[in-house]
């Protein structure tokens, strides 16, 4: 124990010196430390002005960089003219997407011009190249049209507008629609070109800028047909450059094809084969045709005397190219080339959205509407026109057209709500041929009112011819019977004019209210014929032949009544008014019997 207290001062002292001497050390260290702290400190200070040399180098180099690439950018603008004049001279035929990278550079160039330099010689060379490229392209356009679409057959279109069957019989046989025929490759390339000249822009409209200085680029006014408007406002809408002249070839297309469908009809006329009825058609009312006969503006009619036949062949003459069968083919073909156009330019994609669609089937359309709101005028105008000479036949070809108008009503539906600017001016059509066909009918009854007309009589009391003109008219209104119906039942459903399409889709659906209002209108003419007849009457001088007359008339309606099936349809409004016929020649018989009686004893006395 001692041992170890003896041992503790000493072990004190080494721990004292110990931290003496790192107590030293410390202080060294510190010294050291705050020397180094203190170079470099001085080095930073020495570093400032170096940095900022270097940072001012480094900003240098990197604008010597910009300025060898503004430098080698720019000249490139300088070589572009000379490095693809050879690819706009061989044209876009070749390899279509080198020459859209050809043209791509001409107009960057252009900017870079039009924004510095517009003095330069390139920039006069430049805008020559990219007004010749811009017609290569829209050549190479128009090559692509022509070489992709052609005028739909005329056989099959017409088969098509009057759903005939398939010569082989095979009704579900599929027509190769145009849309698809046309090559993923010329659609593609279509496409490339339409896009290249919308993206253009304002440089293209420049550059192909004629001598006269008017822009070739489409700006056409909105469609506006009978003081119609477009909904949406504005007096006009641009077009690109590559739609306007797509919806340019379509719209000659269109009407190139209607037209030669008629011609089509024409040649078949003359080498006259079986005609067919409609396939979707069901009962008299609505069969098209029959066989080995054509009705229209050219059919048998009636003609009240010999004088109102002066004039009728100088206005055949005049529109001897009408003909309402045609016609009513053509409505049918009219929508089906519609559709079709729907179809393709969906395929195309060349409308960038749902209103220049609108407006490009507006323009399509445009030429072949006009040419059939033209001809349907035409036979509105010489329906009138007739009337008063009492050419009433030419109902015929009305009531054809008007037929058909009811039986695309749901098609014409439909197709309204794609293209609403045909809406307004075939509602003014439909209107115009109902309001003509309800004012012949009126006409007509007025022409048989008692005292009208000549006074003339058979002198053996035979019957009269104007018995026998409004029988034979009468009976070919029963190929009409739901189109007679509608028109006379117009006025009482109260249609809205932009309801009109939509109203015609219901009428064969209820075809006893349209055979209804036909047999009231067949009563009416007979009503009044019958009056006409005991009217002329009047004009024998013995009541024995007045008699005769009675009879013989009265019986020749009974009988052409029910030979005719128009009995039948009389009934339908009134199953008594043949029975009162019969009655009143019942009477007659016994005035005549009377009458011969006393003729007999008087000249027996």
């Amino acid at each position: 124990m001692s041992v170890l207290m003896s041992q503790v001062p000493s072990q004190m002292n080494q721990i004292l010196a110990l931290r003496d001497k790192f107590v030293e050390i410390s202080r060294q260290s510190d010294e050291k430390l705050t020397s180094m702290i203190d170079a470099a400190k001085n080095f930073r200070c020495g570093m400032e002005p170096l940095k900022k040399e270097v940072d001012q180098l480094q900003t240098r180099v990197k604008n010597l960089e910009y300025c060898i690439n503004g430098l080698s950018h720019v000249q490139n603008f300088y070589k572009t003219g000379r490095e693809v004049e050879q690819i706009i001279i061989k044209g876009p035929s070749g390899s279509l997407e080198e020459y859209i990278r050809a043209m791509d550079r001409i107009k960057d160039s252009l900017i870079y011009f039009n924004q510095n330099n517009t003095e330069h010689l390139e920039y006069t060379r430049l805008n020559t190249l990219l007004s010749n490229g811009l017609k290569a392209l829209n050549k190479r356009f128009e090559e692509l049209l022509s070489q992709s679409f052609t005028t739909m057959p005329a056989e099959i279109l017409y088969k098509l507008s009057e759903k005939e069957d398939n010569e082989n019989g095979d009704e579900n046989q599929p027509v190769l629609l145009e849309c698809d025929s046309v090559s993923d490759e010329a659609v593609r390339s279509m496409l490339e070109i339409s896009d290249w000249l919308r993206k253009a822009g304002p440089l293209g409209v420049v550059a192909s800028t004629g001598n006269d200085g008017q822009k070739p680029h489409h700006h056409f006014p909105r469609p506006s047909f009978f003081g119609g408007s477009d909904s949406s406002g504005g007096g006009s809408y641009q077009l690109p450059e590559s739609l306007a002249q797509y919806c340019d070839f379509r719209r000659d297309l269109m009407r190139v094809t209607l037209i030669k469908l008629r011609e089509y009809q024409k040649s078949i006329e003359k080498n006259p084969q079986p005609t067919r009825a409609r396939s979707n058609v069901g009962g008299s009312q609505l069969n098209l045709s029959t066989p080995g006969r054509r009705r229209g503006l050219k059919a048998v009619g009636i003609v009240w005397d010999v004088n109102s036949r002066r004039g009728v062949a100088s206005d055949i003459r005049d529109v001897e190219d009408l003909d309402s069968e045609h016609y009513a083919t053509s409505l049918s073909a009219f929508l089906i080339l519609i559709e079709r156009e729907r179809l393709l330019l969906d395929r195309l994609k060349l409308a960038a959205n749902s209103h220049e669609a609108h407006f490009a089937y507006s323009l399509i359309c445009n030429s072949a509407l006009k040419d059939l709101l033209n001809e349907g005028g035409t036979y509105v105008r010489l329906m009138s026109r007739v009337i008063g000479r009492g050419e009433f036949y030419m109902i015929v070809s009305l009531l054809t057209i008007m037929r058909r108008f009811i039986e695309l009503s749901p098609s014409f539906v439909q197709t309204l709500k794609v293209v609403s600017t045909l809406m307004q001016p075939m509602t003014n059509l439909v209107n115009r041929f109902r309001e003509q066909i309800k004012a012949t009918f009126d006409a007509f009854l007025q022409q048989l009112a008692p005292g009208f007309g000549s006074s003339q009589v058979p002198p053996d009391a035979t019957v009269h011819e104007l018995a026998s003109n409004v029988l034979l008219f009468l009976e070919k209104l029963m190929d009409y019977e739901i189109t007679v119906g509608t028109v006379l039942t117009w006025e009482e459903a109260k249609v809205p004019q932009d309801a009109t399409f939509t109203y015609l889709t219901t009428v064969t659906s209820k075809p006893k209210m349209a055979r209804s209002a036909f047999g009231q209108y067949i009563l009416r003419v007979t009503t009044s014929l019958v009056g006409n007849i005991d009217k002329k009457s009047e004009a024998y001088s013995d009541d024995l032949s007045r008699t005769i007359f009675q009879m013989n008339n009265l019986r020749y309606i009974l009988t052409n009544l029910e030979r005719t099936g128009l009995q039948t349809i009389l009934n339908e409004y009134d199953t008594a008014a043949v029975d009162k016929l019969t009655r009143i020649l019942n009477e007659s018989k016994h005035v005549y019997t009377r009458a011969c009686v006393c003729f007999f004893i008087s000249h027996l006395l």
